[in-house]
């Protein structure tokens, strides 16, 4: 199973074992993607996932607060009643409960070892700049050299800034303009100047290179990684 709909607890059947066997199916898929190193999209949409159990067990804990109360005892001396909440013999309530723990112990598990795979390539990747550089960083080329690929593969990037309700947002939007295969006879820096030359760009144009030392799909995994770490390079400068 591929795809898990987001409303995949609370939709249809409320069973355990029922529930169990949708999560269960759907791991299943994603620890393949991630034996294969390949990361994206669905790391990110177990994230989601994740996230979407988290806040309805946070609701959960709400709406019981809500519940009717019943009075359980009263005592005189001291004037106080104590009252037990009627959810306790709620028993969808209780599967409701085991479900949402279940699958949070189950994605965490599975969340940590995509994790562990995007920290192991984003710890080798190194960035460089190439050449001279522009006064600002906010717009360049961006050129992606995996160690053990014949070919550059060459971007424009942009570095954009929109501001939500709390803050402002920096987001990195790239173009791919080719690949080009590496030569000996010619240096990075000369590769360079041929992009720009092509691209009509000012001569000063801000050119960076991000080398991977690791051997991981490029599209599901090292591009997205590289953006991301890219896109925070530039905000610590």
């Amino acid at each position: 199973m591929k795809k898990l709909a987001d409303d995949w607890i609370t939709k249809g059947l409320l069973d355990f074992e029922y529930k169990k066997y949708v999560l269960l199916a759907y791991l299943q898929f994603v620890e393949k993607s991630f034996d294969e190193r390949k990361l994206y999209p669905p790391f990110a949409d177990l994230i989601s996932h994740y996230r979407n159990v988290e806040a309805l067990k946070e609701g959960k804990s709400k709406l019981l607060q809500s519940f009717p109360k019943r009075l359980n005892h009263i005592d005189i001396k001291n004037f106080e009643m104590f009252f037990e909440s009627m959810e306790k013999d709620d028993e969808h309530a209780q599967e409701l409960e085991a479900i949402i723990n279940y699958s949070l112990e189950q994605m965490n598990g599975r969340l940590n070892i995509g994790k562990n795979i995007f920290e192991s390539v984003e710890k080798q990747l190194v960035i460089e700049s190439i050449g001279v550089k522009a006064l600002k960083d906010d717009e360049g080329l961006l050129l992606i050299d995996q160690d053990y690929d014949k070919f550059y593969h060459i971007y424009k990037y942009r570095v954009s800034i929109f501001e939500t309700a709390h803050e402002k947002v920096r987001g990195l939007q790239t173009d791919f303009i080719e690949s080009v295969k590496k030569s000996i006879g010619s240096s990075i820096e000369q590769l360079k100047v041929k992009i720009i030359n092509n691209m009509k760009l000012v001569s000063n144009f801000s050119t960076f290179r991000i080398v991977s030392l690791q051997p991981v799909p490029y599209n599901e995994t090292l591009l997205p990684i590289v953006k991301r770490k890219f896109s925070a390079y530039l905000a610590g400068k």
